[in-house]
């Protein structure tokens, strides 16, 4: 009977002159485009994550890679896998280096060269010491909350020292990437204590601890709807094995956002230059959480370090002078009243170990040069503070 009804179905001329040909047509052709393109268009999603390419025949996900990962090599996509690849600090003092996309980026990148955080663990782990990096692009302070939080969930991974590159730009940034959200709904640990960090301190900063309790409803409401995802997840897997336009709909959608972030630049005729100042409650938003950041380090015996990011001193930034002066002295002056070692390192990368972005030299992502200058100079600034005797016993935790 259903095979009849399909079959008369297909000869109805109405069907043929509708606009399911057309439909079907384009479907069609979309996948042919998606399968042509398929590593062009992760090629790019790469490049604008501005990612370490890959060793050739690797796998980004394989568990030798997962082995040998001393950062979160997924910059923040993946974070739960490459949790895993946090040393033990239950059997090892710890370090984690934390920030955004300054910290793994490699300008004119070449086979060999490392990172920020790669590099103070050569330096670091002969002596005892081992260093992990958590970066992810754009990342705000409330990020930078959630992955402190993340480290203190369990003493396998609760730091002696947690040390965080501070942006001034990333203070027009907020709310919690959707991977993060992943995690923290993964997490009940994690969970409880993001709960009571926000419970205990909502008098001290209320802008902060609203936020996190926003975000952590927002997660929470998306929980009745996990098994209905994975069940939608492993449909999209695998229909993606079989349609390219299903397998590339990430980097099809972030090509597609990233163009129409171009053109409304040339529209608008802004620049990576271009002078933005930073929104008031957003930069009040985020000083509430680093000064959050610097009492809840304090309580759990961790030793908090900020430092200013370099930046490329042949470059225009895009910040506003007096804003940008305003935030080191206000940055400063928190640090010595909270007893937080501090130390602006904006001007030791020069001009030559700098790239290119956008047509002109880019303001904050240097070559490995850069990387190593910026390891030396975070060594030189706190490696009293790091390999402090009480620090490394853990007597101040």
């Amino acid at each position: 009977m259903i095979d009849r009804a399909l079959i008369s179905l297909l000869k109805t001329k109405r069907l043929w002159r509708g606009p399911l040909v057309w439909v079907l047509g384009l479907f069609v052709l979309a996948n042919f485009v998606a399968a042509r393109f398929e590593k062009a268009l992760i090629a790019e999603g790469k490049r604008n994550l501005l990612l370490i390419p890959a060793p050739p025949n690797s796998a980004p996900d394989s568990d030798k890679n997962l082995r040998t990962a001393r950062y979160d090599v997924s910059v923040g996509r993946d974070l739960d896998h490459y949790w895993a690849a946090v040393p033990d600090a239950a059997s090892q003092p710890l370090v984690v280096l934390c920030g955004m996309s300054q910290m793994y980026a490699i300008n004119e990148f070449k086979s060999g060269d490392e990172t920020i955080s790669e590099l103070m663990d050569d330096e670091m782990a002969p002596k005892g010491v081992r260093v992990f990096g958590l970066a992810a692009p754009n990342l705000c302070n409330e990020e930078a909350m959630l992955l402190f939080l993340s480290t203190l969930s369990s003493p396998h991974t609760k730091p002696n020292v947690f040390i965080y590159g501070v942006c001034f730009d990333k203070y027009r940034n907020l709310d919690v990437r959707p991977s993060y959200q992943a995690h923290l709904l993964r997490d009940r640990e994690l969970q409880g204590l993001w709960q009571r960090t926000a419970t205990e301190f909502n008098k001290e900063y209320p802008l902060a601890t609203q936020k996190m309790l926003s975000s952590l409803k927002d997660v929470l409401a998306t929980e009745k709807k996990v098994s209905e995802a994975g069940v939608e997840t492993q449909l999209r897997e695998f229909v993606a094995r079989y349609l390219p336009l299903v397998a590339v709909r990430k980097e099809l959608n972030a090509t597609v956002q990233l163009r129409l972030y171009e053109a409304r630049n040339r529209l608008l005729n802004i620049k990576p230059t271009s002078k933005r100042p930073v929104i008031q409650a957003r930069y009040d938003l985020n000083k509430e959480f680093l000064r959050m950041m610097a009492e809840v380090s304090k309580r759990n015996r961790v030793r908090l370090i900020l430092y200013i990011i370099p930046l490329n001193p042949q470059a225009e930034n895009p910040y506003v002078p007096e804003q940008y002066r305003q935030f080191k002295t206000w940055l400063e002056t928190f640090c010595r009243g909270q007893n937080v070692p501090f130390a602006n390192l904006e001007g030791i990368v020069p001009r030559g170990d700098w790239g290119l972005f956008q047509g002109g030299p880019d303001f904050k992502h240097f070559k490995e040069e850069g990387h190593r200058l910026t390891s030396r100079a975070i060594l030189d600034q706190f490696g009293s503070v790091i390999f402090n005797e009480q620090t490394m016993a853990g007597k101040d935790r």
